[in-house]
């Protein structure tokens, strides 16, 4: 017995109440590890106790009877567990009667056992019972209801009975998008919102495992024709409905609260908040409601209507929450493709359990062939590439041409076509350089054409639409040559000793925090791992450079600050609720992510962020400037800053581009925090950059995206560009530089447009 989880024998032994609580944990404990030996006498004992202090038909020694079932399940051991089963459903249907939840879960567990039996005839019946009670007495949108329709969908497709296993594959995407939108909406715990994304995940993989039925793998059986092609298309449709969908639902929120000038939009708002969270407290009822869901239901779908009629950021939010493949490939331009990666883990159907990760590929495409356009590929095991990618920094030509065959070497031929592909990656891969894998022909990707990174390809869409060139801001913003060591004490710039400043109070309410994240503690955290940021000398003229440049180019004015003044709290009052914002922001400074923690902390946006002046006192000492601010800009931070309509972020600086990789949403890291903000593009970097080097890359993107330098073969100037592709420009000058250094993938690859 391990007393660090609280069990000991001391709370094995039988009370009045719940005689085999003790017994009962240790064995699920013991099940969930594999010690099967050591869990059966513990179940044992507790169906015992409850049995002699409750009686044989009491609810608790059903429960303990379904329990040791349910071991037995595990082993194999199945002509053991079956009369175990039968004799808890037959005594619940007597106590508790037929419709009971309790009844309900003790017929799935009967129908479950049948399918890991291969008996799928007798089954079916038993899910379809407890389906059309559920949805009865639960509504079509309760997890229980949905999890015995997932389950009943991975029995059709073990008969063979595909097109009705698409149906309710369908069905689902829609229930799980009302209710889980709504649980994400109403649910206050960033943590809790990824977990729920995490439990619905199972949908997801069995979609995607259906896609690529018959690809790679001997089970499930392989899909032709007509259902190999709805096949693939739901799975299309379930990626792009479903991923980054905490992300999309709390930028909308934030920028309508943010921008919205008119009292009743925000007061609809709230109201809408309201009406969320009073469906998900119906739902989520041990006995639940159905009049009252539906009462709560219909008043959220009032408040998204009475809402989208006065919003329009919402009513497209609304409209994009169901986009499907077909709109991508319409909203896509001219000789361009998607590409959508997905991590899933493919689901043995007959067991339910899942597989190791492996890579999901979506390439929908412009136009159409064979395949009408989309295309879908299991591109192999997560395991088997990692290593790769997190050793792209320093990778010889070689194993990038290498890791290039292995992750997409079966979509190579379909990739190739398109002069722009857009690319939205997941999990590590959000942290890969695409544009410096080599091809079979030995060109760098970003040679053959050029490379959009989107967070989904929902964004393809539900872009903003852009403003009139009267509203849209034209200014630029630069942070740069910063004085990490000094706080500024007085209008001239200068720093006051130490002993004038004020410490930091314990809880300084700038925002709320979870609790045990406050912000000495993270200061605390950030010291731990990075000491001190170090002074960054080329920064000052890169960010002097850029101002001279957007001038002479876009004849919009241009304020950069340095040193001292270039604070936190300056920065906050330039982006404030009530301020202007910039078309650009460029913050050339040191980015940070706290990995050594990341399992540590409730939020991860709270482990990335900037230094900006004073951040060393701020980190070291816990002292504030005379802006009540600490020189660190955390990414939970950055996301309240007004950025509506900025057209480009670019943060200059080392490491800013990482965060936390979750299967459910995806890297969070500053880049989630900008475009929360309201930013259109965020320019990142990868990994740490020599900093002279960064600002002559930065100096050459900014010439080529306003059009004022001649980097074409024939040394005409080029016309005004998108920051996408002056991208694709400067890296293509820099691979073909003379310079040796600059033809180095590790100086030009970094840099990566989240568009």
């Amino acid at each position: 017995l391990n007393p660090s989880n609280g069990l000991t024998k001391a709370n094995l032994y039988p009370h009045k109440g719940y005689p085999n609580l003790g017994a009962a944990v240790l064995a699920l404990l013991y099940q969930e590890q594999g010690r099967y030996g050591e869990a059966e006498p513990l179940y044992q004992q507790a169906l015992a106790a409850s049995e002699s202090v409750l009686g044989k038909e009491h609810p608790q020694t059903l429960g303990s009877l379904n329990n040791l079932a349910g071991l037995y399940r595990d082993q194999g051991r199945y002509g053991e567990a079956d009369p175990l089963y039968q004799r808890a459903l037959a005594a619940y249907e007597r106590v508790l009667g037929q419709e009971h939840p309790n009844t309900l879960a003790s017929l799935n567990n009967l129908a479950g056992l049948y399918d890991a039996q291969g008996r799928y005839s007798e089954a079916e019946p038993l899910y379809e019972r407890v389906l059309t009670t559920s949805e009865r007495l639960l509504g079509k949108e309760h997890p229980r209801t949905l999890d015995t329709q997932l389950n009943l969908a991975a029995n059709y497709i073990e008969q063979g009975k595909i097109s009705q296993a698409l149906a309710h594959l369908r069905e689902m995407d829609g229930r799980l998008q009302g209710f889980v939108g709504g649980q994400l909406a109403s649910t206050l715990s960033e943590r809790v919102r990824r977990r729920w994304l995490r439990s619905e995940s199972d949908f997801q993989d069995v979609v995607f495992t259906l896609g690529v039925a018959g690809v790679e793998r001997s089970e499930p059986p392989v899909l032709s024709g007509q259902h190999k092609r709805e096949a693939v298309e739901l799975a299309a449709d379930v990626l792009l409905r479903w991923k980054r969908l905490a992300g999309a639902g709390e930028a909308i929120i934030a920028r309508i609260a943010r921008t919205s000038g008119d009292p009743k939009v925000r007061k609809l708002a709230v109201a809408l908040a309201k009406a969320r969270s009073q469906l998900a407290h119906q739902v989520n009822r041990p006995e639940p409601d159905p009049e009252a869901i539906a009462n709560a239901r219909a008043e959220v779908e009032r408040r998204e209507v009475e809402l989208a009629s006065l919003s329009g950021a919402f009513q497209r939010h609304l409209a994009e929450r169901g986009v499907n493949w077909r709109q991508v490939q319409a909203a896509l331009p001219e000789d361009a493709a998607l590409l959508s990666l997905r991590l899933f883990q493919p689901i043995d159907f007959k067991t339910g359990e899942p597989g190791e990760p492996r890579w999901l590929g979506i390439v929908i495409a412009k136009g159409s062939g064979a395949d009408g356009g989309l295309h879908m590929e299991d591109l192999g095991p997560v395991a088997a590439i990692t290593p790769a990618i997190a050793g792209l920094y320093g990778a010889p030509r070689s194993a990038a041409r290498d890791l290039y065959a292995r992750l997409f070497g079966k979509l190579d031929e379909k990739l190739a076509n398109y002069q722009h592909l857009y690319i939205a990656p997941d999990g590590i891969l959000e942290l890969a350089a695409f544009a410096r894998l080599v091809l079979p022909d030995g060109r760098y990707w970003a040679e053959r054409q050029q490379l959009h990174r989107l967070r989904t390809g929902r964004d393809l869409v539900g872009l903003a639409s852009p403003m009139e060139d009267d509203d849209a801001p034209n200014r630029l913003v630069a942070f740069g040559g910063i004085a990490y060591d000094c706080f500024q004490t007085n209008a001239e710039g200068k720093c006051d000793p130490p002993g004038n400043l004020r410490a930091a109070e314990p809880a300084r309410p700038v925002m709320p925090v979870p609790s045990g994240d406050g912000y000495l503690a993270m200061n605390r955290r950030l010291r731990e791992e990075h000491k001190t940021f170090e002074t960054l000398p080329a920064t000052g003229p890169e960010a002097s450079i850029t101002v001279q440049r957007y001038r002479k180019f876009s004849n919009h004015p241009a304020k950069a600050w340095y040193g001292v003044k270039a604070s936190e709290g300056r920065l906050k009052t330039l982006l404030g609720p009530s301020a202007r914002p910039p078309r650009v922001l460029h913050l050339a400074t040191h980015g940070f992510f706290l990995q050594g923690r990341s399992g540590r902390t409730e939020r991860p946006i709270t482990l990335g962020g900037l230094a900006l002046a004073g951040a060393n006192r701020g980190m070291e000492e816990g002292k504030l400037g005379p802006d009540d601010e600490d020189g660190i800009l955390y990414a939970m931070e950055a996301r309240d800053l007004n950025l509506e309509g900025t057209e480009l972020v670019v943060l200059s600086a080392c490491d800013t581009g990482k965060g936390e990789v979750d299967y459910s949403e995806g890297v969070y890291g500053l880049t989630r925090a900008f475009r929360i903000a309201g930013a259109r593009n965020i320019l990142m970097t990868l990994w740490p950059l020599k900093d002279r080097l960064a600002a002559a890359f930065m100096a050459d993107f900014y010439r080529n995206w306003l059009g004022g330098g001649a980097s074409t073969t024939g040394g005409s100037r080029l016309e005004r560009s998108t920051p996408a592709t002056a991208l694709h420009l400067t890296r293509l000058a820099w691979i073909g530089s003379e310079d040796e250094k600059r033809r180095d993938p590790r100086y030009w690859a970094p840099y990566v447009l989240v568009e």
